[in-house]
């Protein structure tokens, strides 16, 4: 039988479930402040030690089943400009390999899915983003997802296309498998192709990397950050839950995303 979401979670560190609370409140005024210096977040902890376990052996009992990706992207992930020299920041190749465990493939009765589904999870997440309310994704495929980062593979440097994302850290590895990023490189009337340049080519003097250990709760605005995870080592894979919200109703991806990440449509 599935846990409740309320035994999953650090209520007494993270008093989520009363934000109305003197203790809620400075969980949200200290999350806010966290959040709107960079647009990165980290709740060490959130998921307790003994749920967190649990929820890895859900992922590691689905690995088989996730599709596996590897491609080549700019950082921009959109096409290439031909109009622009290879090298020009707008066209600069990454790579990422990944694998992805699609939503419909998680169980509706799994720990990971009652803590996705979980009203005051949603309702904490949109009270930092400063959100009349958060909604689950619509897409059948990307709602809910584990991805699995095997040993040599990494994701390449890229801005997120969605405003925010949500993860939680199910399994680390080894080594290597570091979240890095760059806060604020480019907005809507600059794309910081200089920045970009700088960054790719290791010449960049602010490149953070987000502490993230298994049960790790990270929301992160990455439209304007650039950020990537670094090649990871070792014999373990690194397991990652990807909690997928927004602030409208009825989201769903591309036909051509699907492909991509899931290697289906639907």
């Amino acid at each position: 039988m599935t846990t409740a979401p309320a035994d999953l979670v650090d209520l007494a560190r993270y008093p989520i479930v009363r934000l109305d609370s003197a203790a809620g409140r400075a969980l949200l005024e200290e999350s806010g402040r966290a959040f709107g210096s960079d647009g990165a977040l980290a709740l060490p902890g959130f998921v307790r030690r003994e749920a967190i376990a649990a929820i890895r052996d859900e992922a590691l009992a689905l690995a088989p089943l996730a599709h596996h990706g590897e491609k080549r992207h700019n950082v921009y992930l959109i096409d290439d400009d031909p109009l622009l020299p290879p090298e020009h920041a707008r066209n600069r190749g990454q790579r990422t390999q990944i694998s992805t465990v699609a939503d419909d493939l998680i169980p509706r009765a799994s720990h990971l899915r009652a803590l996705y589904d979980w009203p005051p999870l949603r309702a904490f997440l949109a009270a930092v983003l400063e959100q009349p309310a958060l909604y689950p994704y619509a897409d059948p495929l990307a709602s809910l997802n584990v991805t699995i980062g095997r040993p040599g593979e990494q994701l390449g440097w890229h801005f997120d296309n969605a405003d925010f994302a949500t993860t939680l850290m199910l399994q680390a590895a080894e080594s290597g498998g570091r979240y890095e990023y760059c806060p604020n490189i480019r907005s809507p009337a600059d794309q910081g192709y200089e920045a970009v340049d700088r960054i790719l080519d290791g010449r960049y003097g602010d490149v953070r990397s987000l502490p993230i250990e298994p049960g790790t709760l990270v929301l992160f605005r990455g439209r304007h950050s650039l950020h990537r995870v670094t090649p990871i080592g070792g014999g373990r894979p690194r397991l990652m839950a990807v909690l997928s919200y927004d602030a409208m109703p009825g989201v769903t991806l591309s036909e051509r995303t699907r492909m991509t990440f899931y290697g289906r449509a639907g």
